[in-house]
């Protein structure tokens, strides 16, 4: 594992692979999530229709491949880990 910020994180989200990552909620528990950005891991029927507004305000947005469903996470995140 290694701490990056959620600028890297977002670009890992676009990656040619799923990307597995943990980060610390709000509520101080740590989350793992599998996640991406490419439009090849998401369902058709759940693809944006604006793939650049996926950073938006205070969130960063990412299909998480897991629950099969958008999820954010806050830009001002204390804590991000790549999980390799």
């Amino acid at each position: 594992m290694f701490e990056i910020n959620i600028e890297d994180l977002r670009k890992s989200l676009h990656g040619t692979t799923p990307c597995h990552f943990s980060f610390m909620k709000k509520d101080g528990t740590m989350r793992n999530a599998v996640g991406s950005l490419n439009e090849k891991f998401i369902p058709e029927d759940m693809l944006p229709k604006d793939p650049s507004a996926n950073f938006t305000g205070d969130n960063l947005k990412y299909f998480d491949l897991d629950k099969k469903a958008w999820r954010s996470l806050s830009k001002d995140c204390s804590l991000i880990q790549i999980i390799e």
